[in-house]
């Protein structure tokens, strides 16, 4: 990882590392060129803020503790295949063959390309950023009803590292090349695409955690099963526990999310569910970037002990 020129001193004080930062996003330096020691050490900041405390990253012992470690330390060399929502469409069809990721027209590295492809593209379409899993990155395309030029400044943006999780604490995205990706829009009963996320270690599913109503509101249902489709008791966050009903291709899910996790110490492998068919809708190694709390904390031990970090 390079060095930053415009980095302060990094101090030791009494045995524990302290750092004075420089307010990096103002010199256009994006994390993927940060040096490890303040990347862990911003990192375990934001998770001090959003959880309450912090710990010793060579100890971590509860699952969003170990997420943090992941972030920064798990390496594997083909890791950006597997988050980057362009390139694990090839990787997909290489494990499971054609027709397991939604149908793709298109992806582009800049707004140009984009724009010159406006014509081949259907009247209503599905359009994202690769590398982002905000809401505000995804957009339904319809377009009778779209300026062009208004979208193309828009998705110009989803192009800019700083913009992207290029510019996060999770190091699988540092070498991903950001592009615009234009998919086919699908809706699933009650104009719902459900989708369903199932957390696997060390090559085995464990459980599921099954959303929907997707940025309507902050808090929407996200609710976990066993494998046996029973409810279980967490929460996730202040997210609501809603009922959501089993998938029609559940036990088609359950065979392919064994596939998808061989070889990691920890992958959560997320799917849509339509009518017709089931898609894998990407692979994630840092679920809520292990920020949001599990409710009962419980819940977040069992996780933490069956994470058995391992770094490639």
């Amino acid at each position: 990882m390079q060095t930053v020129n415009n980095l302060h001193h990094i101090r030791t004080i009494n045995g524990n590392k302290g750092y004075n930062l420089p307010n990096l996003s103002k010199v256009g330096v994006t994390k993927n060129h940060w040096p490890i020691c303040l990347l862990e050490y911003a990192n375990m900041q934001l998770y001090k803020q959003k959880q309450g405390y912090t710990f010793d990253l060579d100890t971590p012992r509860t699952f969003t503790e170990k997420i943090q470690w992941q972030k920064t330390r798990f390496k594997r060399q083909d890791i950006v295949r597997y988050v980057d929502k362009y390139l694990f469409k090839q990787l997909i069809k290489e494990k499971l063959g054609d027709g397991f990721t939604i149908p793709m027209y298109g992806a582009w590295t800049n707004v140009n390309d984009f724009r010159n492809a406006w014509d081949s593209l259907p009247e209503k379409f599905c359009l994202k950023s690769t590398l982002q899993s905000d809401g505000k990155y995804i957009k339904v395309i319809e377009k009778s009803q779209t300026d062009l030029e208004e979208l193309c400044n828009e998705v110009k943006e989803w192009l800019r590292p700083k913009n992207l999780l290029i510019h996060s604490f999770c190091s699988a995205y540092y070498k991903a090349v950001p592009r615009i990706l234009a998919e086919e829009y699908m809706e699933s009963v009650k104009d719902q695409l459900y989708d369903y996320k199932f957390f696997c270690f060390d090559g085995k599913p464990y459980c599921i955690y099954a959303a929907t109503e997707h940025f309507q509101d902050e808090f929407y249902p996200i609710s976990f099963y066993d494998l046996e489709w029973g409810q279980m008791d967490v929460q996730y966050g202040n997210h609501r526990k809603d009922f959501i009903p089993k998938p029609l291709h559940f036990d088609e899910m359950k065979e392919i999310a064994f596939k998808l996790c061989q070889g990691f110490p920890f992958i959560r492998v997320d799917f849509f569910d339509t009518p017709n068919k089931l898609y894998v809708a990407e692979l994630t190694f840092y679920p809520g970037g292990g920020l949001t709390p599990y409710h009962p904390e419980e819940f977040n031990e069992k996780l933490g002990n069956m994470l058995h970090l391992k770094n490639k």
